[in-house]
């Protein structure tokens, strides 16, 4: 090859490789180097190297998820509808709140709501102003 002929088969090299970043394309000329045995062979060789790259670097990617930060806002307390009277739940309700603790019998004998601490120390207030009392088994 003439030096015109250089000049030109490394201007059409380039162009055809432009498209390639420079970490690949040094990835590319070092496979080329250890296999080509004429330069018809170089750019080929290099595309072949740097292809699955090249597409792994340009596959599709998803779009970030914005995620907004929302001030503290102080929790305003929840409604809750009032307890039904504890008479008036059916007796097999009524055997299971007296068993758990979350109705008591008054001291007049009427059921009423407890207070009652879970097993996890955190408090369940069921309505009652009664103190907790254990009941008896």
């Amino acid at each position: 090859m003439t030096d015109g002929d250089v000049r030109d088969w490394i201007a059409v090299a380039t162009k055809a490789l432009e498209h390639v970043p420079l970490d690949l394309l040094e990835m590319g000329c070092r496979a080329a180097q250890l296999r080509c045995t004429h330069h018809s062979q170089i750019v080929p060789v290099i595309e072949a190297e740097t292809r699955d790259e090249l597409a792994w670097r340009n596959r599709p990617k998803p779009q970030p998820v914005l995620m907004l930060a929302l001030p503290a806002v102080p929790a305003e307390p929840i409604e809750r509808p009032p307890l039904p009277e504890p008479d008036t739940l059916n007796p097999a309700l009524q055997r299971m709140g007296l068993s758990r603790g979350w109705i008591i019998e008054a001291g007049d004998g009427r059921l009423v709501w407890s207070d009652v601490t879970t097993a996890g120390g955190e408090a369940c207030n069921f309505g009652g102003s009664i103190r907790r009392t254990d009941p008896e088994p």
